[in-house]
């Protein structure tokens, strides 16, 4: 019985060390690599920032002296030309400056007149020796004086005319007012600054859009670069900029440094508006210029010219009419309930899609390559000795894509090391991953244009490993931080 105990052992422990030996032996899964292939196309870089749309020239047009505003000749969306009365101050005590300094004129230029007389009489008795030297010195500082009190006199009534005249405030441009800060009997002060009365848009057919870029991207953005953008009320509609300036004046919030750009777009009409209504243009030519474009097929530049000069000579009709005759006439129809006179002349009709204010979603293309070597970015990321057996992992002298290596001193010490990017993709020769070193350049988000020795059009490269069907997401490598295969 003991004898059979001991055979029966020994025959199990033989069975358990033979299977334990064939799993031992058995080769275990090869790594699956995920490849792609090296190709030849287009690399287009961006920069996304978010701006703001307003008019090229925004001018704030305010009064320079304090009172009550005693009339308005313009509301919002009036078109406005350069020169034309569009507010008026109570004059009542500038009025009465300019009186008082025209008499402390008068006093002075008699003051004057008499100490000239009283000069040459007192030269003419200094030339009889019936006069001394002395005096004649009092008579002629005593003119010098009467001459300084007569220019300051005069100085004094310019200045009031000046600040008589400052209140009828005109327009300094031609444009459409687009804010008005002030109601007819509202009292503005212009002690210490300058009150703004209205903001007006000099011309809303051709906008800017000005945006904030970050100071490691603002070396990409140069003049003449095209960019497209969005409007949140036009989300489906792209509007095409071109760079005009980049600012040199660096913006600091947060200790964020920002440099404004500025773009230039023309201004579009409405989806299923023809004829976008800005500012009037006058010059038949130009009119045929912005038009043409955008008439219907067939239409001959004769036939546009003729139905422009009928419609300007409408318009001006029209606004001949409705302007008013008189001064009281302006006054009372400023000072009518609900604002009846600020919209007798013409306004603008508000068709274009442009609008100041509007908040911009912008991209701008600051570069692009044609034809060139690319490869996923995933490629360049990918580091293939994560999923490898320690006797197969490639030498340390491979550095793995990504990784970077100190820069050393001429002296050849590390210390004091500047980190330099060294990038790689991976290929497989004789079932190996092997590192190809390249140069890479612009990059577009998806793809990055790269360059090397070894590389070529159609060239095989990893970029990531097969997920094993039965594999969970729980185990194995994770080189980037995600699941397997996902990189």
């Amino acid at each position: 019985m003991k004898r059979k105990t001991w055979i029966g052992f020994g025959g199990g422990l033989l069975a358990v060390v033979g299977v334990a030996t064939y799993f031992a032996a058995k080769p275990k899964e090869e790594v699956k690599w995920r490849t792609v292939k090296v190709d030849k196309g287009n690399v287009t870089q961006r920069i996304s920032a978010t701006g703001t749309v307003n008019a090229m020239v925004q001018v704030a047009v305010g009064t320079q002296v304090s009172g009550v505003i005693s009339a308005l000749y313009v509301d919002y969306n009036s078109l406005v030309k350069k020169g034309q009365l569009i507010a008026q101050i109570d004059s009542t005590v500038w009025q009465t400056q300019l009186q008082d300094a025209q008499a402390s004129l008068l006093r002075a230029q008699a003051a004057y007149d008499f100490a000239q007389a009283d000069y040459d009489r007192s030269k003419r008795l200094a030339a009889d020796k019936l006069l001394a030297d002395q005096d004649l010195d009092t008579k002629v500082t005593a003119l010098k004086t009467a001459k300084g009190n007569l220019e300051s006199a005069k100085a004094t009534v310019d200045r009031a005319k000046a600040n008589l005249g400052y209140c009828n405030i005109t327009a300094p441009v031609d444009g459409v007012v687009i804010s008005r800060l002030a109601d007819v009997g509202q009292t503005v002060a212009a002690s210490f600054s300058t009150p703004n009365l209205f903001q007006i848009a000099q011309d809303l057919s051709k906008m800017k859009v000005q945006i904030s870029v970050d100071e490691s991207d603002i070396d990409q953005v140069k003049v003449g670069q095209r960019a497209f953008f969005t409007v949140d009320s036009l989300p489906e509609k792209q509007f095409m900029a071109t760079v005009s300036q980049v600012r040199l004046e660096p913006i600091t919030n947060s200790n964020v440094v920002t440099y404004n750009v500025v773009m230039e777009v023309p201004n579009e009409p409405l989806p299923g508006s023809e004829h976008p209504q800005g500012p009037a243009e006058t010059d038949p030519e130009k009119a045929w210029e912005r038009a043409k474009d955008r008439l219907p097929e067939g239409t001959t530049k004769a036939e546009f010219l003729a139905r422009f000069k009928a419609r300007m000579a409408e318009r001006a009709k029209a606004t001949a009419s409705a302007a008013p005759r008189s001064a009281a006439d302006r006054l009372a129809a400023a000072r009518t309930p609900g604002g009846a006179g600020l919209v007798g002349g013409p306004t603008f009709s508000g068709n274009l899609a442009l609008r100041p204010g509007m908040t911009a979603n912008v991209t701008i293309l600051t570069n692009q390559r044609k034809d060139v070597l690319r490869v996923p970015n995933a490629a360049l990321r990918f580091n293939p000795a994560a999923f490898m057996k320690e006797d197969k992992k490639p030498e340390a002298s491979a550095r793995p894509g990504g990784q970077a290596r100190p820069a050393q001193r001429p002296g050849g010490s590390a210390s004091g090391m500047v980190a330099r990017r060294e990038d790689h993709v991976w290929i497989l020769e004789n079932g190996k991953p092997k590192a190809i070193p390249v140069k890479a350049g612009i990059s577009d988000g998806q793809f990055t244009e790269v360059s090397g020795e070894g590389l070529q059009e159609g060239q095989a490269i990893l970029v990531g490993v097969e997920e094993p069907k039965n594999a969970s997401n729980t185990n194995g490598a994770r080189p980037l931080g995600g699941p397997r295969g996902m990189h």
